[in-house]
Parts: structure tokens; sequence; C-alpha cells
């Protein structure tokens, strides 16, 4: 195999967590900003693509002037919905994908199959154990699953020692408060949006009732929950620049929507011109605020080049002289 795990630690919880959610998914279960349709077209592709019908991936790629005929690793793929997109876009040659789920490995793979895409392999790893092959990819994505590991440093490390010289690593992540833990004032804002919605639009699908707030669990709620969710978030940005170039970066808010449409987006509908109109407001309030500097991004779209030289630093080459004698962990 190409791509293996180390035998240390447990991975069986976090397995079988993302193995319920992505059940779960499957049967249309809650669902978050990023999931609507409306939002995607009239707020998140238009900040990083510039067309509300073209794709993030796909704008990125050729901003940054990916060739088609690359190798790519995809880590945390989940069921692959964004690595069959590209497939279908030509944007590689041959791609590795690979989560920890066994279900979203299977539904990825049941997925491509239907598909006709047969140049997707689909792998077992967990991303906090994972070790990767020196100079084998092109590019390595990371879509969303960056911010639920926990041993970023060394994650970064091998996808910095996997990539060939030049490789580029594309990154479309969640990068705000650890753990959710929101400031007040930002709380407050969303709770002000919230009441000047229509009932309608604020049922929430966990609970059944009527949306007024934004509740952040503490940490050790989170703990039992989902002990990944944002684990080490707030430190994404500075660990990629340490070891990539980032030559084109769209921070494209999310500090408001993401908090305020949690579990209510499936209220609006993208035929209605009314719903349509309510989401574009939002969003209008939202860059104002982030233009002001009154919030910042949490979420964003980045390119990143391998950096020949420096760094990973001191902790990787530890790390890779384990590894030469036989003593990784």
């Amino acid at each position: 195999m190409s791509v293996e795990e180390t035998a240390s630690g447990d991975p069986n919880r976090a397995r079988a967590h993302w193995d319920e959610a992505a059940a779960a998914r499957e049967l249309g279960g809650h669902r978050g900003w990023l999931d609507s349709s409306i939002v995607l077209s009239e707020i998140v592709l238009p900040r990083v693509s510039g067309s509300g019908s073209k794709h993030w991936l796909v704008g990125l790629c050729e901003r940054i002037g990916l060739a088609r005929d690359l190798r790519w690793l995809s880590l945390g793929c989940g069921a692959a919905g964004q690595e069959m997109l590209a497939a279908r876009n030509g944007l590689f040659a041959t791609m590795e994908a690979v989560d920890i789920s066994q279900v979203s490995l299977g539904i990825a793979r049941a997925s491509a199959d239907a598909q006709g895409i047969a140049n997707i392999e689909f792998r077992e790893g967990d991303l906090n154990r994972i070790s990767l092959p020196e100079g084998k990819f092109d590019v390595v994505l990371m879509n969303m699953s960056l911010h639920h590991v926990e041993k970023l440093e060394r994650l970064l490390d091998e996808v910095h020692r996997t990539l060939v010289p030049g490789g580029w690593l594309l990154a479309h992540e969640y990068v705000g408060p650890r753990q959710f833990q929101f400031p007040d004032q930002q709380l407050r804002i969303v709770e002000r949006l919230l009441a000047t919605l229509p009932e309608r639009f604020r049922l929430d699908s966990t609970t059944g009732e009527i949306k007024r707030e934004y509740i952040r669990r503490p940490p050790s709620w989170w703990a039992q929950a989902d002990p990944s969710e944002a684990i080490r978030s707030d430190r994404i940005l500075n660990e990629i620049e340490r070891r990539f170039d980032v030559l084109d970066r769209r921070d494209y808010g999310g500090a408001v929507l993401h908090l305020l449409l949690e579990h209510i987006v499936q209220n609006f509908d993208a035929g209605k011109s009314e719903d349509v109109c309510w989401i574009r407001a939002l969003g209008e309030v939202e860059a104002l605020l982030q233009e002001n500097g009154v919030i910042q991004s949490d979420f964003v779209l980045l390119g990143g080049k391998k950096r020949a030289a420096a760094g990973p630093g001191r902790a990787s080459w530890v790390r890779r002289a384990a590894r030469l004698f036989g003593m990784a962990k």
C-alpha cells in the first residue's frame, strides 16, 4: 500500500463517530450552512470564484494554473463528493483518497462505480497517525478535514514530505475559534439577526423549536460529542504558512452565517425568490461586518506551494531521524 497508518494509538472512537455521521448524512440529516445551494451560489462561490456557477475547486485550480495530468492525494475525503466532481471536470490524472470512516469509503466507492469514475483509489487512514511516501504526489487536497486533526504539525510535515518539489496544498477549511468557542460579540450579532428573520425560517431541525440563538457549547461538551471538532482550528493558517507559500487565498466569511444558519438552512427554498433574497441580505450584512473589522473570516480557501527549504522545523527532522532508524511513533 502506498498510503499506510502507523500502529500507535486507537482510532476506533473517531472511526465510529465518522461512520455514524456518514450514515446520517446519507439519510438527509441535519444541515450546515455550506450544505445550502443558495448559500453556495449567492455567497460562497461569488466570493471565492467570482461566479455563482463556478465550483470553488475548479476556480482555484484555474487561478494557480494547475496542469490536469497530475497525481493527487485527498486526505479526509469522506464520501468524496468533491473528489468526484474534480474527476468529472478532469482536474487530475490519478487520485488516492483517504478517510477514517469505512462507511464513508463504502459510499464513495459505490458512487464512483455508478459514475464510471476509475481514476480514484480509496483507502482507509487516520490523519493523526498516517505516514505518507516521500515525493509521491503533485497535489494534496484537504476539504474541511484539517480542522479535525489534533496532530496538526505532524500531518502537515507529512504533507510537505509527500509532495514533489513545487507541489501544492489545496485547503478548504474552517479556521475560526478552537472548539467553536466564539466570542460574545459574535454570538450577539447572530442573536440579533435571528430575531429579524420570519419564524418560518427559524425552525431548528434538531429541536423542532424556533431558533433564537447559537448555543456555545463548552469544550467539555465537545469532548463527548465530537473530540475532533475544530480541535486546533485556530492554528491551521499559521502552521500552513510555516511550510507553504500561500499564493492564492480567499477568506469568504462564515463568522455569522455558519452560526446563524446551522440547522435552519434547510428552511430556505432555492425556488422561492423571497428566500433567496433573505440569504443574500444576510450575506451582505456579514460582508459589511467583515470589511469593517467587526468580525473576521472563519472560513478560507487557499492554494499553498511547497516551500523548498525551512518551514517544517526541528520537530520534523526529529521525526525523520526516528523514521530512518526505525523508531517512528
